[in-house]
């Protein structure tokens, strides 16, 4: 009775598969996933029969005819199996697509080989060691030889890529030295010493065959993970050398538009030309955010001793020309310096991202416009808080602000990457932003960055 319910779970775990593998076929338009999924098919199908057969057998229900047939099935579909195995490893280190002309010819000589092995010795009482050899022995010598070489082969050309591949290869090995071990007691059972089978026949394989399930799905996440980095490797490559081609060409157009300003008298042109002057300004804008974007994804953090002043200042200095900002009035403590650990490229853009939407969006008209820093620290967490009585940000607005080319007001003059570049910077760092603001009446940034130590 164990060993019926032994092949029952065993044909449980393979319908298991059969499902995984056919179901991400579809999903990664792997042909090997397929082309394995039908092994496992085949493996299930072998339980079935075997579970048939173990049944009649152990209710003395079972013919000779019907005996032969249920064997002929089994060991078919397990080499059938372990064709279907190697197709779909050669499939998958080669990314190639097996001629079905070859793998028809493969079954038929399967159907032969079956059929002799299952034939063989029929009408010889005498040599049942023989027949048994030759239907069980020569199919646990293919099961081991198929599986320990996809093993070796995945090991040597897919490990490298993840913890995925390593699991299936090692599951395949194990399989294949099990195969090995059944073998051995059949060899000693056609030498007159026969051993019986382990208690746990069957328990092992059905974890080994786990394994190799959760191998395949790890390493399918690897492999579309590793797709996806490439592929943002080569979007990230493409925005940047895009971005800086269309520079030169931007600049071109506004000195033309300079010169050409310089020359036309007429009122409505001069109109026209400044109009044009703003468009080429705001691409050349857009254009400048992806650059920092895409050159804060590349490059390397640079961790260093910042003051807060010195940052503070320089950023100062980027904004003090833009409209309005001489009359807004900064709130800074310069004493004592304040000193943190991170990266001053990156802090630049954070902190000129927040100082330059705080005078853009500034209420110029009111009696004291100010931008207020403040910083402070623990012992893990360094803060830093950029406040201004401006405009302020609508509640229904707050929670996308950060997103990609989101602005929230139609009126907006900025290109809408601004804020989701500070919240890229600082997830680089990583750091948080999070945003208080009442409309009319202002609005408070808080940047929180992990305490760190200079090395």
């Amino acid at each position: 009775m164990m060993l019926i319910v032994t092949y029952a779970a065993q044909a449980a775990v393979g319908v298991a598969l059969f499902v995984i593998f056919r179901y991400f076929s579809g999903l990664y338009k792997g042909r090997f996933l397929r082309t394995w999924s039908w092994a496992w098919f085949s493996f299930t199908l072998a339980m079935v029969a075997n579970l048939w057969l173990t049944a009649r057998i152990e209710f003395h229900d079972v013919t000779q005819p019907t005996s032969i047939l249920i064997s002929f099935i089994s060991l078919f579909c397990f080499l059938f199996q372990y064709l279907l195995l190697s197709v779909g490893t050669w499939e998958l280190l080669r990314e190639a697509t097996l001629s079905r002309r070859l793998l028809s010819y493969g079954s038929a000589i399967l159907l032969i080989v079956a059929g002799g092995l299952v034939l063989a010795f029929i009408n010889d009482p005498e040599a049942s060691a023989w027949r048994y050899a030759l239907r069980i022995g020569l199919r646990y010598l293919a099961a081991s030889l198929c599986f320990i070489t996809i093993s070796y082969l995945l090991y040597k050309r897919k490990a490298h890529l993840g913890i995925g591949y390593r699991i299936m290869s090692v599951s395949m090995l194990l399989v294949g030295l099990l195969q090995v071990y059944y073998l051995s007691i059949v060899v000693s059972y056609l030498l007159g010493r026969p051993l019986e089978f382990p208690a746990l026949f069957g328990i092992i394989d059905l974890l080994l065959m786990s394994g190799i399930g959760i191998g395949m799905l790890i390493g399918l996440l690897e492999d579309e993970r590793e797709k996806l980095r490439k592929a943002n490797q080569e979007l990230d490559s493409f925005l940047y050398s895009t971005s800086h081609d269309l520079r030169a060409p931007i600049a071109s157009v506004l000195g033309l538009t300079n010169i050409a300003r310089m020359d036309i008298t007429d009122a409505r042109a001069l109109e026209i030309m400044g109009m044009i002057e703003g468009r080429v300004k705001k691409l050349d804008a857009v254009i400048g955010d992806i650059l920092s974007l895409s050159r804060g994804k590349k490059a390397e953090l640079k961790l260093e001793r910042i003051s807060l002043t010195r940052l503070v200042d320089e950023v100062v200095t980027d904004v003090k020309f833009a409209q309005d900002a001489p009359a807004i009035r900064l709130i800074f403590d310069r004493e004592p310096e304040f000193i943190f650990v991170s990266d001053f490229a990156m802090m630049k853009t954070v902190v000129g991202n927040l100082f330059s939407n705080g005078v853009k969006y500034h209420r110029i008209n009111q009696a004291d416009p100010f931008i207020k820093v403040t910083a402070s620290r623990s012992s893990s967490v360094v803060t830093l808080r950029i406040e201004d009585n401006g405009q302020g940000i609508r509640p229904e607005n707050q929670a996308r602000i950060f997103d990609m080319f989101y602005r929230a007001s139609s009126q907006s003059e900025g290109t809408g990457l601004g804020l989701f570049i500070v919240r890229e910077s600082l997830a680089r760092l990583d750091g948080q932003i999070n945003v208080k603001s009442e409309f009319g009446v202002g609005t408070v940034f808080t940047i929180t960055l992990p305490a760190r130590t200079p090395e």
